[in-house]
């Protein structure tokens, strides 16, 4: 029966063309989608918390007016693993014993990818659960005591047999699911150098070898089968714990002849036990530049996991000032989009608080001025200069060193900001077109866009504009050469 349905989804995907699946964009920052940017706005879902759970006991109604909800924020991008293995009756995991497949999560992520599909939601799906694994280690269906083939999780990368239990895994999930061009990635594995290395104190040595040839091993079997099937593969990408690899670790893991982008996971001491915004936005910042350095600014880099670790639920409105202050330097600094948050709030999901900060993010991107596929995202925080009598934080990037045409950036106070001056000598020669926005949610706004400015550029420019507010974003694109 299996084998007949592998065949219809091969015969439907042959009969309706060649799958088109989501790739990086021309200018390696962002992603595509049949010729049309994707730029990650999104956080972590579960198929256990309260915004998913309704599909458990078939209840999709429910969980469709969460996915419209969703799209209605601007949500575009959600990161979601397979299983969920908090539950110690297993009942969120994909297979109890190993090879028995739940139905109850089969179900759920028959419909998790038809909402997908009809809200064009994109899915980074990761297959394992490895906290939840450890820390429930004791009934989890690899532990030998339960029939599994290995007797603690630092043998996980390494062990044959549940290497091959771990492709059976990835073709399921491909055979069944693998035609949807809403995966915008499979996560390959979360948190790899700690769940199955640093945890048992492997030195780096040891950790980076045996992450580099499991990674090898999935990536080789996995882009296989989908040529096979679909005629090409989704993308494919692996997260850290620790927000930046350096020496060992860096060399081993940094690199992508097997992967196509990497994600880290930012939980920096500003983010976990968060106490001042601005903060929060100076790690964010740093890390983006230590990465795009390192990569070149050649590939998509990006935070899928980061929030109040350390202390949580944060009272609502300061909640929202971190989020807003992550989700914008994320962005504007030259990340791949604001990030993925962990909900970290009681109950866990993401609150219409959180969400509201999505909102003119969304429109910021979705508007006319910055062409996405060709904006590399490099950062310019000395090339663009704001100046301000107040003590303000500044992050911008831009589409180019040598032909600067178009910039993002966004700034902020811990005061309402009043007159700012924004300079630079690095755009081309041409006219263009300022644009102020807003980065506060307004209910039944259509444009967040307070104010736009047309200047020419010959050496340099210098406007001075008064800003009500504590904070706000802006575009700078060029309308004539």
């Amino acid at each position: 029966m299996k084998r007949l349905f592998v065949i219809i989804l091969f015969l439907a995907v042959a009969f309706s063309g060649i799958a088109s699946f989501v790739k990086i964009s021309p200018a390696g920052k962002y992603f595509e989608h049949n010729g049309r940017a994707i730029v990650p706005v999104g956080f972590n879902d579960a198929i256990t918390w309260p915004s998913l759970i309704s599909l458990s006991y078939g209840n999709k109604e429910a969980a469709e007016e969460y996915f419209e909800k969703l799209s209605h924020y601007g949500v575009n991008t959600l990161r979601i693993m397979f299983e969920y293995a908090q539950d110690r009756s297993g009942l969120s995991l994909f297979e109890s014993p190993l090879g028995t497949y739940n139905d109850t999560v089969i179900g759920i992520w028959d419909n998790i990818i038809s909402l997908a599909e009809k809200y064009n939601i994109y899915l980074i799906i990761t297959p394992w659960d490895p906290f939840w694994m450890y820390e429930n280690w004791d009934v989890n269906p690899y532990n030998a005591d339960n029939g599994g083939p290995i007797s603690t999780m630092a043998e996980f990368l390494t062990d044959e047999e549940a290497l091959e239990w771990q492709k059976a895994r990835f073709k399921f999930m491909i055979e069944r699911y693998g035609a949807s061009e809403q995966i915008l990635a499979w996560e390959l594995n979360n948190e790899i150098e700690l769940w199955y290395g640093h945890i048992f104190y492997k030195a780096d040595y040891s950790v980076g070898n045996e992450a580099r040839k499991w990674i090898e091993e999935i990536s080789t079997f996995i882009r296989a089968l989908e040529r096979d099937l679909y005629g090409e593969t989704h993308l494919l990408t692996v997260s850290t714990a620790k927000p930046a690899l350096t020496g060992i670790l860096s060399g081993k893991l940094y690199r992508f002849d097997h992967i196509d982008f990497f994600t880290t996971h930012f939980y920096f001491d500003t983010i976990k036990d968060p106490k001042d915004p601005i903060k929060i936005a100076e790690d964010v910042v740093m890390n983006i530049n230590y990465h795009n350095y390192l990569f070149n600014d050649s590939i998509p880099f990006m935070d899928s996991e980061s929030g109040p670790i350390d202390r949580w639920p944060q009272p609502s409105r300061f909640d929202t000032a971190c989020y807003k202050a992550f989700s914008w330097a994320h962005l504007a600094s030259g990340g791949t989009g604001i990030g993925m948050r962990w909900p970290y709030t009681s109950p866990h999901l993401m609150p219409d608080y959180l969400l509201q900060v999505l909102k003119p993010i969304s429109q910021f991107i979705e508007s006319e001025g910055i062409d996405w596929l060709d904006f590399s995202g490099i950062n310019l925080d000395n090339e663009i200069i704001i100046s301000s009598d107040k003590d303000i934080f500044h992050t911008c990037s831009g589409n180019s060193f040598e032909n600067l045409t178009s910039v993002i950036g966004w700034v902020a106070s811990k005061e309402t900001i009043g007159n700012v001056v924004i300079k630079s000598s690095a755009l081309d020669e041409g006219t263009y077109l300022l644009e102020i926005w807003s980065d506060s949610y307004e209910r039944d706004v259509d444009s967040y866009i307070l104010g736009s400015f047309k200047f020419d550029s010959k050496d340099d420019f210098s406007l001075q504009l008064s800003i009500d507010q504590s904070s706000f974003a802006y575009k700078i694109y060029r309308i004539e050469s």
